[in-house]
């Protein structure tokens, strides 16, 4: 009789991790019932309980050897149902005092692949066990962790410090917060500003990238678009104080100024439009290279000037996307936390408040209420920009071949906005460069001589903190990137009950500010049965679930280039959804795939907003060495820590450029 492998396999490791492994995490102590001088205290009536998830374990013998489908997965729903909901009782429900272990970790994945497997077999599901398996797994891991910590959130803001639940604890909290109409102006008035700004430097650039009558024009952009992706988000504010600071070259040296006019407002919107220009410009830039040049043919033979055509022809195809750049510039801007950490002074902001109420006053109720007037705000604006503006049409390429070329911009034009870019880069320059040089002076503006003080401590001090940087930043990065193209097929390919929930769930970070995920995780997993704080784990989760939206949004747009047709050839030809997916699908899309990686790398090293609640001093990540140096004083320490960061990540990103293109894809990562 031939057995069921996936069952059987189940069923072997559920035993292991039964007799094997330890079942409770208490008081970061691991215990096993079959500990019996420990198991009568710990577990005491439970133990019974305990027994009984051995015998469901064992009943799996059933269908092991059962031949009828349907019955089989019936049997296994039951059975792993029940075992599963035991499993979370024994460690959660009587005393709410521990944490799951490695054993009760394991038998409930268990239980809940047989579940999914059993969908499968009972046709709930339309695919096969492994796609049943993707998507349940899928949506749990979701839900554990994008989800969940927003409901903890919201939950908090509205239960008291001894735990009873108080609707109007969120306005009572809010009335008590006496400076938030001040914070709140603060946020939207940098937003929008911000938005302006950076929308308008970022359509200068596409423009110029697309129409210039220089060729190389395109390429520098490009290459001055990536710096603020690949840097620590506060490096232009840390750069802004060498430049514009009490010590700064331009204040003290040319102006001989002692001022701190850059703390506020003013810096706030200068290192805020120099990080968030490039993502304006990389929006714009690839609805500019959509747009059909006869439209402008036509309309020059119709006898309209270059002005003319440009005002009537070309902006109007264009407005829709301005207007979408500005709404995720200004969602950028509210999220933001390291510039305003840095240079913000007294011009508080939500992103900050958050983060002080947590470190400053140890004010959860204040940190989740904050967080969920900012999630509130930024969601608002991400749905606005999906719903509203995803809605709008203004459809140029029909699929039929477009004629002509585009006709380049008015000269007095080009040349007012080519002048504004070379004056735009040439700071950009100069402000990365002083980091650089910054890390090779004794004390900036006091004493600079040539020193490699600064490099000798980096290397003496952090190097540990940088390698556990590089440990978590890889280890997320290729789950990122699983996660993020396994969703993007299911989401693309299947049509499943529960599609919409994990497609909505799945892109939510993209509306989430860090610091409200970094609540979020603090809150809601420090405490029973899910106890991650302080450890490594919850750091690379955080990681994961930031940036894999970025790798779901990547693997659709590659999916929607790849014909269905060759999918559907694979399982007429017999092939299981498996092999589809391995043999397929993933060799048509690696560009997707290790654009993904690469995304999920770079933002892993360089995140601050999130991880800053959720690291210890065993676990501690370059950026927040960095933003410590920088509070501390001590800026050559963070200008070298800063240097190395750049120099690695730019070494990863040519050599996952050098290793696709050995393997045939000479396509683009897109960052």
């Amino acid at each position: 009789m031939k057995l069921d492998k996936g069952i059987l396999i189940s069923l072997l490791v559920g035993l292991y991790a039964y007799i094997a492994l330890p079942w409770a995490n208490y008081d970061k102590k691991f215990y096993h019932f079959f500990d019996p001088a420990k198991a009568a205290i710990k577990y005491g009536t439970r133990i019974p309980l305990f027994y009984v998830v051995g015998i469901l374990l064992l009943l799996f013998i059933i269908p092991l050897f059962l031949k009828n489908k349907k019955a089989k997965g019936y049997i296994s729903l039951i059975i792993s149902v029940l075992g599963a909901a035991i499993t979370v009782y024994l460690v959660f429900g009587p005393t709410k005092e521990e944490a799951f272990g490695f054993g009760s970790t394991l038998i409930f994945s268990i239980f809940y692949s047989i579940f999914a497997f059993s969908l499968s077999d009972i046709s709930f599901i339309k695919g096969d066990r492994f796609l049943s398996w993707s998507i349940w797994v899928s949506m749990l891991v979701v839900t554990m962790f994008i989800v969940y910590p927003l409901i903890v959130i919201l939950i908090r803001s509205i239960t008291t410090q001894y735990g009873v639940l108080v609707p109007k604890q969120f306005i009572t909290t809010l009335k008590g917060y006496f400076q938030l109409f001040r914070v709140l102006r603060h946020t939207f008035t940098l937003a929008a500003i911000v938005g302006v700004t950076s929308t308008l430097l970022g359509f200068i650039f596409a423009l110029l990238a697309n129409r210039s009558r220089i060729k190389w024009i395109g390429k520098v952009i490009s290459v001055f678009s990536l710096l603020p992706i690949i840097t620590p988000p506060f490096l232009i504010g840390l750069a802004i104080i060498y430049m514009f600071g009490v010590q700064g070259f331009v204040t003290k040296t040319l102006l001989h100024l002692h001022t701190k006019a850059i703390f506020g407002l003013n810096g706030l919107i200068l290192a805020q439009t120099l990080s968030f220009a490039p993502i304006s410009y990389m929006l714009l830039d690839g609805l500019i290279k959509s747009l059909d040049p006869s439209l402008e043919e036509a309309s020059t033979t119709l006898g309209a000037n270059r002005w003319k055509t440009f005002t009537q022809v070309v902006w109007p195809l264009l407005r829709i996307g301005v207007a979408n750049s500005f709404l995720l510039t200004a969602i950028e801007s509210m999220a933001d936390f390291g510039n305003p950490i840095v240079l913000g002074g007294d011009y508080d902001v939500l992103a900050t408040e958050i983060y002080f109420s947590i470190v400053g006053r140890y004010d959860e109720t204040l940190a989740s209420t904050l967080g969920i007037v900012l999630l509130a705000s930024t969601l608002f604006i991400f749905l606005l920009q999906q719903y509203w503006i995803g809605k709008k049409s203004y459809i140029t390429v029909t699929g039929k071949p477009a004629g002509g070329r585009f006709i380049p911009l008015p000269k007095t034009f080009e040349s007012t906005i080519t002048t504004i870019m070379v004056a735009w880069f040439s700071f950009t320059a100069i402000l990365y460069g002083t980091v650089i040089y910054g890390s090779f002076v004794k004390l900036w503006g006091i004493n600079n001589k040539f020193t490699f003080a600064h490099y000798a401590r980096f290397f003496n001090e952090y190097t540990d903190t940088l390698w556990i940087t590089m440990k978590f930043a890889f280890i997320s990065a290729f789950i990122t990137a699983a996660i993020g193209i396994m969703i993007s097929y299911l989401i693309t390919r299947q049509r499943f009950p529960g599609r919409g929930y994990l497609e909505f769930s799945s892109l939510l970070s993209f509306a989430i500010p860090g610091t409200v995920i970094g609540i979020g995780y603090l809150i809601g997993f420090n405490r029973y049965p899910l106890m991650l704080t302080g450890t490594a784990t919850i750091v690379i989760l955080s990681f994961i679930f930031r940036y894999m939206p970025v790798g779901i949004r990547s693997g659709i747009a590659s999916l929607s280039q790849l014909d269905p047709s060759l999918e559907e050839a694979s399982t007429t030809l017999g092939g299981k959804n498996s092999d589809t997916l391995f043999k397929v699908v993933f060799p048509l899309i690696k560009p997707a795939i290790v654009s993904g990686w690469v995304f999920g790398f770079v933002r892993s090293i360089t995140a601050i907003s999130a991880v800053i609640f959720l690291t210890t001093a065993r676990t501690r990540v370059a950026t927040v060495v960095i933003l410590n140096r920088i509070e501390a004083g001590t800026l050559g320490v963070a200008s070298a820590y800063s240097t190395v960061l750049i120099a690695i990540i730019l070494a990863v990103i040519l050599i996952m450029y050098s290793l696709v293109n050995k393997i045939g894809v000479r396509q683009e990562i897109s960052l």
